[in-house]
């Protein structure tokens, strides 16, 4: 770990050790918080038959689908690692696949 190789190895003080994230925890860890928020947010409706069931609203064609939120952590991953030196690019390159992806025809983002 980080920690046990700063306490074991002296680089002395010409040297400074930083920790950077892995960038590919970073995607899992977006991928599956959006596929916990499609599969856990629900609302119930009642059928024809008067039966109350519950059913997935961000979910389905046309909404968050798990191809959708693959391409997300792709391009995700890819903003940070392409601006990894320049935190504002790198916001703005999130930005821009947030938008891309949620432009319409009738409401276009691209230019965000």
């Amino acid at each position: 770990t980080f920690t046990g190789i700063l306490q074991k190895v002296d680089y002395g003080n010409d040297f400074e050790i930083f920790k950077k994230e892995c960038v590919g925890h970073v995607q899992k860890r977006m991928g599956a918080r959006l596929r916990n928020i499609v599969n856990n947010t629900v609302v119930e409706v009642e059928t024809k038959n008067k039966k109350r069931i519950k059913r997935k609203v961000l979910g389905g064609k046309g909404k968050l689908t798990g191809k959708t939120i693959d391409k997300l952590t792709v391009y995700y991953g890819l903003a940070i690692r392409r601006n990894c030196e320049n935190i504002e690019d790198m916001k703005k390159g999130i930005w821009a696949t947030f938008y891309h992806y949620a432009s319409t025809n009738e409401n276009p983002q691209h230019d965000m």
